[in-house]
């Protein structure tokens, strides 16, 4: 019987979504939701409709207008409708695929960094969290990390009947174990969500974002998988029935339905998890056991420091025994943080010293187990001759630091919340405050910078608080006031 509970938290300009294992009574998976502000980067995964600006046959590139500030960069590679299998050479150039002027398809495979464009392929693929749908490159792939050949022909047996038209298939890893009847209905939700981003294409006038109008809460099952959902609870009353909808036009059918959180307590608050919320932003976890994890993002790689408890041997933990039970606990907390913050790229985490090789590789296993179900499809490396524990993560969403946090304003140096951010909860209080006090007519206090953020970055927060408020908000710019503070007056 499916458990897990997906609450929805929706605020003017965000929307934040938690996963709660039931059974556990912990966090399984978050994440934030920004509205798109003007300029907003394109984020990997996206499907767009642009126009090929420039065709450079001496690179073999083509510069494509995507509506972002930077043209994105599409190689022959990516232009090619298939992936060249084999080592033969092709004599084949970017102008077979492409003319200046002509408007594509095209999906993000990176970011935009520094001075380049984003990073573009025309193969699209959507994304779940056990299959990946490739429409118009038919076959079914298992992932090489599926070792057991009984499972990898399952899952190939499973699956191939439900594809159609021509549609292939990539098996995710996390696919190893999952009953038939969840494969098969995640690829027909991937369908779905291909047949309506086929329907926005006739719609649009390039360059446009096809993938841009999913609800959150779509697009988040949709990369998580609706396997093991039991229920959704939303606090908003549009958003509920607008997802009512839409999961209904998709075929997707949630056991325990869309419950609607009513009063005026805050959802998390209400349900008990908004303390584990908060501290997604803090460097220091505290492990059951007394030891904890540091876990530190930089530009290059996330570390995370693995240390026991100062009264750990006082417990009776002693040496080895006491390495390998907090190593064990770490890799387990490791992985479940590593999603919960959406960390990605290079990964390390700095174990205690353990003598034993086999206890190494009980740990490396362990790792292994519990990164298995990890939408993101993170790969364990191993071990360094320095006892380091590597692991790749792929990027699916912002890391929730990079979303939340931004240079100190007064060190420079270290993080602190970015002004929107700021501003964003100053909003979340003056609506609080006026469920409190119905009668209230909120004035805002906020240094310049975050006034600044709410109009330019979120003039459509702006404008739902107002709507809801019945009445333009006063905000006022108060410098003397410490960073990453607010006052509100009535």
């Amino acid at each position: 019987m499916p458990t897990d509970t997906l609450i929805v938290r929706k605020r003017p300009g965000e929307i934040r979504l938690a996963l709660l294992d039931t059974k556990k009574n912990q966090l399984k998976d978050f994440a934030l939701y920004r509205d798109p502000a003007g300029g907003q980067m394109a984020q990997v995964g996206e499907v767009y409709l642009g126009r090929v600006k420039k065709v450079l046959p001496a690179m073999e590139a083509a510069f494509v207008d995507i509506g972002q500030a930077r043209e994105g960069f599409l190689g022959l590679s990516d232009a090619r409708p298939l992936q060249q299998m084999g080592t033969s050479a092709v004599r084949d150039r970017i102008s077979d695929y492409v003319r200046e002027g002509e408007a594509i398809w095209v999906q993000v495979l990176a970011e935009a960094r520094d001075d380049k464009g984003a990073k573009l392929s025309r193969r699209i693929s959507v994304t779940g969290s056990l299959c990946v749908l490739t429409p118009g490159d038919p076959g079914v792939r298992v992932s090489k990390r599926v070792g057991d050949e009984v499972e990898r022909n399952r899952l190939r047996a499973a699956i191939v009947g439900a594809l159609k038209g021509g549609d292939g298939c990539v098996m995710r890893s996390g696919a190893q174990g999952a009953p038939e009847t969840a494969l098969r209905g995640e690829i027909e939700l991937l369908r779905a969500r291909w047949a309506e981003l086929q329907e926005r294409a006739t719609t649009v006038t390039p360059p446009a974002r096809l993938s841009a109008d999913d609800l959150a809460p779509v697009q988040f099952l949709t990369e998580t998988g609706v396997a093991g959902l039991g229920k959704i609870v939303v606090d908003d009353s549009s958003l509920a029935a607008a997802l009512a909808a839409e999961l209904e036009k998709l075929g997707v059918a949630v056991p325990g339905g869309i419950e609607r959180h009513v009063g005026n307590t805050d959802v998390f608050q209400a349900l008990g998890i908004a303390d584990e919320v908060e501290a997604l932003l803090h460097p220091g976890v505290k492990l059951k056991s007394g030891g904890s994890l540091i876990i530190e993002e930089t530009a290059a790689l996330t570390t995370i420091d693995v240390n026991a408890g100062a009264s750990a041997e006082g417990r009776g933990g002693r040496g080895t025994d006491l390495a390998f039970a907090t190593n064990l606990e770490a890799v387990v907390e490791a992985a479940r943080q590593m999603r919960l913050r959406n960390l990605g790229g290079l990964i390390v985490i700095d174990l205690m010293a353990m003598q034993d090789g086999v206890a190494t590789g009980r740990i490396v296993t362990a790792m292994k187990e519990a990164v298995a179900h990890d939408p993101a499809g993170p790969n364990v490396l191993g071990t360094t001759k320095a006892g380091l524990l590597e692991i790749t993560r792929p990027r699916r969403r912002p890391p929730l630091s990079h979303q939340v946090l931004g240079p100190c304003p007064v060190c420079g140096s270290h993080l602190a919340e970015a002004p929107l951010t700021v501003g964003l909860r100053a909003l979340d209080q003056v609506l609080a405050e006026v469920w409190a006090s119905p009668a209230l007519i909120p004035v805002l206090f906020a240094p310049t910078a975050v006034v600044l953020a709410l109009k330019h970055e979120a003039p459509d927060a702006l404008d739902e608080i107002e709507a809801r408020l019945g009445q333009a908000l006063d905000m006022v710019l108060d410098d003397t006031l410490p960073p990453g503070t607010f006052r509100i007056k009535g």
